[in-house]
């Protein structure tokens, strides 16, 4: 041992010394390599959710451990951050962070449950463009993201459309938390869906007239938007009306006001949650009645198209 002992003396005599160097040096470059860029990406995320720097919000990041490992400290002011900040404000903070962490990320789908909730109008527009600026940049990403919030999704829709990522968003439709369908807004999609039906022999079933009657809700909206707005979308069922008010919107091209009523009164009779009784909703509506209501959209969409 004595003569290892001298060996290693002789071969590094100021090991401890050239030791400290080594891990001073890995502490550097640590910290320049790893740290400042993460630091970079950071507050970047914060400019573009928030429209505000990290020194805005009082955020910094601390340096702990014997290996200078990086934490975001969750105080601020030296209080816990759930106390002096609202549940939107914290949803901010936390989205930063992820998507910092997702440019250096292996996993490539990512799910987003109900990203924007008690977010306010400015927040909701930032993380809607976020989002579309990273599906552009990683194209290979599957991104999923789930939301109860209709207003949300319009304009989630319309950010992405924006960028030209129409053809690879697909969205889906929960309905009484168990059946998934794709959910379309384009008119001729929808008509070809709902002729199918009506074409089969025999009555449909409660479940294909549900689905029937919501592809007609949506092929009244499609109509309208296309036609009237200009493929612009309008939302209609607002939960403060009992049922969507036509005749008060502004229009490019004008609905007149006996098809604003038509869509109106036909709006309503298909809609499930205006009825006393959901569960026995579309008992007494026959295959008949459903071809006379599509019968009345179709005459207003091509009365509308023939004033453009």
């Amino acid at each position: 041992m004595a003569a290892e002992a001298a060996f290693w003396d002789s071969m590094l005599p100021a090991f401890t010394p050239l030791l400290k160097k080594i891990t001073d040096a890995a502490k550097k470059a640590h910290e320049e390599l790893v740290v400042t860029d993460f630091e970079k990406r950071l507050n970047a995320e914060y400019i573009t959710l928030t429209e505000k720097d990290m020194a805005a919000f009082g955020v910094t990041l601390a340096r702990k451990g014997s290996d200078a490992l990086v934490t975001v400290l969750p105080q601020i002011g030296g209080k816990e951050i759930e106390g002096v900040l609202s549940e939107g404000e914290q949803r901010v903070h936390a989205l930063a962070l992820f998507f910092a962490e997702l440019e250096t990320c292996p996993q490539s789908v990512l799910v987003f449950d109900d990203p924007i909730s008690s977010f306010d109008y400015n927040y909701i527009a930032n993380y809607c463009a976020r989002l579309r600026d990273f599906a552009l940049k990683h194209p290979g990403h599957q991104t999923i993201v789930l939301t109860h919030n209709w207003e949300f999704f319009v304009q989630l829709q319309t950010t992405l459309n924006s960028g030209g990522l129409d053809p690879h968003v697909s969205v889906q439709v929960l309905e009484n938390c168990s059946v998934v369908a794709d959910y379309s807004e384009k008119s001729d999609e929808l008509k070809a869906d709902i002729t199918a039906v009506l074409n089969l022999p025999g009555e449909p079933t409660k479940a294909q007239k549900e689905d029937m009657a919501g592809k007609m809700r949506r092929l009244i909206e499609a109509v309208v938007n296309t036609h009237v707005f200009n493929s612009t979308r309008q939302q209609y069922k607002q939960r403060k009306h009992s049922v969507s008010e036509f005749h008060r919107y502004t229009k490019l091209v004008r609905l007149e006001t006996a098809e604003a009523t038509t869509l109106r009164d036909l709006y309503a009779k298909l809609s499930i949650t205006e009825h006393d009784d959901t569960r026995n909703a579309y008992v007494n509506t026959d295959k008949a009645t459903f071809q006379s209501r599509y019968g009345a959209v179709v005459a207003v969409e091509n009365a509308v198209i023939s004033r453009k």
